[in-house]
Order: C-alpha cells, then sequence, then structure tokens
C-alpha cells in the first residue's frame, strides 16, 4: 500500500509539473502573441483603414485596451498580499502619485501652451524608458522560464540601447506637433541618429546572442529580438499608427497578461477571493480604462469648451490622466522589482509556472 501510494504521490507531482510547463508555454505564447500582432495590425493594416467597418472597431479595441492597461495598476492596491509593501514605500505609492496626478493637472488646466508642451515631452521620454523597462522585464520572465537563468549583462545593454533609440525617435514621431519650432530640427537630427544607430544595435545583438548561443532556446531567442527592435516601427515610418500606436498597444496588451496572471493566481486563496480579485481587476481595467480612454472628449463638448470653468475642470482632468500614467510608471519601476525581497516573493508567488525550477527540469 505504502509504495502504492507513493507512486501515487510522484505521479500527481509529476501531473502538476507538466501542468505548471504547460501554462508557462501559453504564457510565453500570448506575449509573443500580445506583442506581434497589434504591431502587425497597426504596420499593415491600420493607416489604411477608414473610420468604419470590422477593422476600425478591433482598432479601437487596440485603443481601448492600450490605455485601459494603466489603471490596470490600480490592483496593486486593491490586493491585501501587496499590503506590506505599499507600507513600506508610502512616498513611491502614495505621497509621489497624488503630487504628480495634481501638479500635471494644474499644468495642462493653467499653464502656458509651452509649458504644457515640455510638460509632454519629459511625459513622452519617460513613457519609451518605461517601455523599455517592461522589455527588459519580459525577456528576463522569459530567460528564467527557459533556463533558470537571469538574462546576462551584454543582453540587457542591447535592449536598453533599443531604448535609447526609441526615446530620440519619439521627439520626432510624438513631439513635433507640440514643440517650439526652435526644437524641430534638432527632434530630426535626433530620428537620424536614432535611425543609423538601429543598424549598430542589429549587428551588436547578433553578436550577442550568438556569444551566449549554447544558453538559448526558440522561445528566448524570440523574446530577445523582440525586445531589441521593439522600438523600430518608429523608423519604417513617423505615422502615427506605425511609429507609436503600433508598438504602444503592444506594450499595454503584454501588461494586462501581466496583471490579469496577479489578479487570477493567488497561490492560496479560496476561490471566492479569487472572484473577488477577479471582479476587482476586471472594473479597474473596463470601467476605470473607460474613463481615462475618453477623457479628452470632454475637451471637445460645447458647453465645456464655452465655458472658463467647466474648460478648466476638463484640462485638469486631462492631465491628471496624464499624471496618473506617470504615477503608472514611477509604481511599476517599484513592483516587478525582483531584486528586492518583498516584491520578490510576491511577484514569484503570483508567477510560480514560471520561477519553479523543477518545471524547468522537466523540459
Amino acid at each position: 500500500m505504502e509504495r502504492v501510494s507513493s507512486n501515487t504521490i510522484a505521479g500527481g507531482a509529476l501531473h502538476e509539473r507538466s501542468s505548471g510547463l504547460l501554462l508557462r508555454r501559453w504564457f510565453l505564447i500570448s506575449l509573443l502573441l500580445a506583442t506581434w500582432v497589434p504591431i502587425a495590425f497597426f504596420i499593415l493594416i491600420a493607416p489604411s483603414l477608414g473610420q468604419t467597418g470590422g477593422l476600425a472597431n478591433l482598432k479601437a479595441v487596440f485603443l481601448f485596451l492600450g490605455t485601459a492597461h494603466v489603471p490596470a495598476t490600480l490592483f496593486f492596491y486593491a490586493d491585501k498580499d501587496f499590503s506590506s509593501i505599499r507600507r513600506s514605500h508610502r512616498v513611491r505609492y502614495i505621497l509621489i502619485p497624488i503630487v504628480l496626478i495634481v501638479v500635471t493637472g494644474l499644468v495642462f488646466a493653467f499653464a502656458s501652451f509651452t509649458i504644457q508642451a515640455f510638460a509632454l515631452l519629459i511625459y513622452w521620454a519617460w513613457q519609451a524608458f518605461h517601455y523599455g523597462r517592461q522589455n527588459i522585464g519580459i525577456y528576463a520572465f522569459a530567460s528564467i522560464a527557459e533556463t533558470g537563468r537571469a538574462p546576462k549583462k551584454a543582453e540587457k545593454i542591447a535592449i536598453d540601447c533599443g531604448t535609447v533609440l526609441g526615446i530620440l525617435g519619439t521627439f520626432k514621431v510624438l513631439g513635433a506637433a507640440v514643440a517650439p519650432a526652435y526644437l524641430r530640427v534638432s527632434f530630426d537630427y535626433l530620428y537620424q541618429i536614432g535611425f543609423l544607430s538601429f543598424f549598430v544595435l542589429a549587428v551588436f545583438s547578433v553578436a550577442v546572442y550568438f556569444k551566449y548561443f549554447q544558453d538559448t532556446s526558440l522561445f528566448k531567442t524570440l523574446f530577445f529580438f523582440t525586445s531589441v527592435f521593439f522600438f523600430a516601427p518608429m523608423f519604417l515610418s513617423t505615422d502615427n499608427n506605425i511609429g507609436f500606436l503600433s508598438y504602444a498597444i503592444a506594450h499595454g496588451l503584454q501588461y494586462i497578461i501581466f496583471m490579469s496572471v496577479i489578479s487570477v493566481n493567488a497561490g492560496d486563496k479560496v476561490r471566492p477571493a479569487l472572484y473577488k480579485n477577479v471582479a476587482v481587476f476586471l472594473v479597474f481595467l473596463l470601467l476605470v480604462g473607460f474613463a481615462f480612454w475618453r477623457v479628452n472628449d470632454l475637451r471637445e463638448i460645447g458647453f465645456v469648451k464655452s465655458t472658463w470653468a467647466y474648460a478648466r475642470m476638463a484640462d485638469f482632468l486631462f492631465g491628471a490622466v496624464l499624471g496618473a500614467t506617470m504615477s503608472h510608471f514611477v509604481v511599476d519601476a517599484s513592483a516587478w522589482r525582483l531584486s528586492m525581497a518583498r516584491q520578490r516573493s510576491y511577484i514569484t508567488k503570483r508567477f510560480n509556472f514560471v520561477f519553479d525550477p523543477q518545471i524547468t527540469q522537466i523540459k
């Protein structure tokens, strides 16, 4: 009887590890699709779309999700398991977001257009940097999932270089429309430097890849080059669909996948608590996300535009959403930092199917 029981236990453990491996595979595949599908859509299809039709509706869904991923960060504030991290970093999680939201709201309600333009330039550069940080994180997850080891320093440098070039290109692709005229020539030069440097980056990344070729896999290869060339669409065209929305929507969908896992895979939580987690996450994603998506529409309503007080309120809300998005940058920079003990414990628990070494061993 003991022998049968031991075999049963061993079989159950093997089944559990096999299920973890399958979940890991689907997680990696979903991240790749979340990246490639919107990039392909906004490069190949979106520039030629009209205002109506099925594909136009699909574009609207992409745009909504690309915006709605930001309030999904609020789930960290609702999750009891994350509360100790929030309490230990009150400045980062409470004070800085409040300051960013209020100050940015006031800037867009009362400051001059020039100051608002510089605020947007700072925001867009920071946004590109934030995208690059997520790329590093995604590649780290893929590397750990596939090999059980963190990325090499040279691999992270290659991805960071791609981010730097993305920041250089961002000033022209997004900033030229609002920047003072005297900056536009400089933005053109930065864009050209970024374009030419991407060829250098291609050579460097290939060299790095082959240096560590013995420690790679198909998934790790795909994630590495996807992360390195994440900002490449902006050097294909300055059209907003191709040069920005393509990778911006990809970033948003990636984040939604990560936060979905955070809300669903709560480890030892009982089923009712899991249902509550999912419901809270969907409220943040869909309802608050819709408010974020449509906030700029308030500024275009006739009676709002014609009334000073209402116009200032609408401008404040628009700026506050930008401040909330920057707060999302600040929160994420800490929440996903595996070098910090509490964050590492929280993340590895929620992503146990990625970080469990026994799953890697049975591949």
